[in-house]
């Protein structure tokens, strides 16, 4: 059985990390970078450039996602934020300090994967992390980490909007416009619904899950922009004991230009969960479920074709793990996101 706890994540800056200590907050350009951090979570804040290669922390999460348009960073605009508690002082570490823990312990060739994964991904906004994984940056802290002074705490000025699910269904016109505006608001529509067990949303995931999987959502670890690779995330992942589901959304119908996209993210979803050491299952997955999520209604050319480039795709791999492609729709409707098979 998987064990639930509190999650991590490394949040990225190249040049504000000074700003988002000084207000506890971080901000990302759109809704579904922070849609599954919750209260409670361990967040380090990571500041990547040609200057410095430092991460700060260890932050607790204090207040969900929320829109605030107080000017924390100086010309930029990243109004969906988070806000953060230090678990002790602030403190800072080197990515050289990461390498010595895994020298201490012996395991210096998954310290600097986890170095890299870090570096490599400095562009994403949040980085979900395994509990492995955090609880190794965590422990680097305790560790290494140097106190960090000389900053000013200051507070949030303007009006603060929580984002929920109301929030992003106010915000893309869903009543009329029965579309997303972003695929990244359909992420975090579908990610904040999974917060509240008794949604429609969760119960009807949660049904096509165990039906695909055998074990439901709350046997699982929901995960959100999860790389399994080398930056290349995918939308949603949900994880068990028995199996990893991958959710790609697309926001309108299936049409045959988006096909060569699909492709791709197939290829990367399909082959790098096979042997990834950051999948709870470190490469034990038996079941691999891949959900194609569209716009109802669906292109049924479209599907066909989507279909045999699966079929044609995991007929490469010679490996005891059955593969699945699954096509779900989704149509908003009466306040609530109807997901459906198709």
């Amino acid at each position: 059985m998987l064990a639930f706890s509190m999650r991590y994540y490394v949040v990225t800056t190249t040049k504000f990390a000074h700003q988002c200590v000084e207000y506890l907050t971080y901000g990302a350009t759109q809704s579904n970078w922070l849609a599954n951090v919750d209260v409670d979570d361990i967040v380090f804040l990571s500041q990547f450039n040609y200057k410095s290669q430092q991460l700060f922390g260890p932050f607790q999460v204090s207040k969900r996602m929320f829109y605030n348009k107080s000017v924390i960073y100086p010309a930029q605009r990243y109004f969906y934020r988070i806000q953060l508690t230090p678990i002790t002082a602030v403190r800072s570490i080197e990515e050289t300090d990461l390498y010595l823990n895994g020298i201490q312990y012996r395991d210096v060739g998954f310290y600097f994967k986890l170095i890299n994964l870090v570096q490599q991904n400095k562009h994403l906004h949040c980085i979900s992390l395994t509990d492995k994984e955090g609880k190794a940056i965590d422990d680097t802290f305790k560790n290494y980490g140097k106190i960090h002074n000389s900053l000013q705490l200051r507070n949030l000025d303007g009006g603060v909007a929580n984002v929920d699910c109301e929030y992003i269904w106010q915000k893309n016109k869903l009543d009329k416009k029965r579309e997303f505006a972003s695929e990244s608001d359909l992420e975090s529509h579908i990610l904040l619904s999974l917060k509240n067990s008794k949604s429609y949303e969760y119960k009807i995931l949660n049904e096509i899950v165990t039906k695909h999987s055998g074990l439901g959502l709350m046997d699982s670890r929901i995960y959100n922009q999860f790389i399994f690779g080398n930056a290349y995330p995918a939308d949603i992942v949900i994880v068990n004991d028995r199996s990893l589901n991958v959710f790609e959304l697309k926001k309108g119908n299936l049409v045959s230009n988006i096909v060569t996209q699909v492709e791709k993210e197939i290829k990367k979803h399909l082959y790098f969960s096979l042997f990834s050491e950051r999948t709870p299952l470190n490469g034990a997955v038996r079941i691999f479920n891949f959900y194609l999520v569209c716009l109802t209604p669906g292109n049924e050319e479209v599907q066909d074709l989507i279909a045999r480039t699966y079929e044609f795709l995991q007929s490469k791999i010679h490996y005891p793990r059955k593969n699945n492609l699954i096509f779900l729709e989704y149509e908003p409707r009466d306040n609530t996101l109807c997901i459906f098979e198709a």
